[in-house]
């Protein structure tokens, strides 16, 4: 998708290059975003994310990280539930990738701020 239009059925799907030696990345945004699944109508839930992973054999290409993120905001789902979706999506690509870290921060809402881990972390 880099360099390149994307049509509109390509939202969505992840794309990756090679790299020659595993390498670390961690992307960052704030521009995440989905719906509340709790709510009627159409109450947002904006989330600060990062995603760290291995890239072993292949990274993932960010344009089509971005684009996949975006399809998450018409959805209605749980930030417990959203972590785990976002580091299976890129997980499932082992071994071209390891070691996949999720953090979401929920805005607060309520005067409460969320933050959720996937894989969960020791105390």
């Amino acid at each position: 998708m880099l360099g390149r239009s994307v049509q509109p059925g390509e939202a969505g799907r992840l794309e990756f290059f090679e790299v020659p030696d595993p390498v670390r990345v961690t992307f960052r945004t704030e521009e995440l975003q989905a719906l509340c699944p709790a709510v009627e109508g159409i109450q947002p839930d904006l989330y600060a994310a990062e995603i760290g992973y291995t890239a072993v054999t292949h990274a993932v290409e960010s344009k089509s990280l971005k684009l996949w993120l975006v399809t998450f905001r018409d959805r209605r789902i749980f930030a417990e539930h959203l972590v785990r979706e976002l580091h299976d999506g890129i997980a499932r690509f082992s071994p071209a990738v390891a070691d996949v870290r999720v953090r979401l921060v929920q805005g607060v809402r309520g005067g409460i701020e969320t933050e959720v881990r996937y894989p969960a972390e020791p105390s």
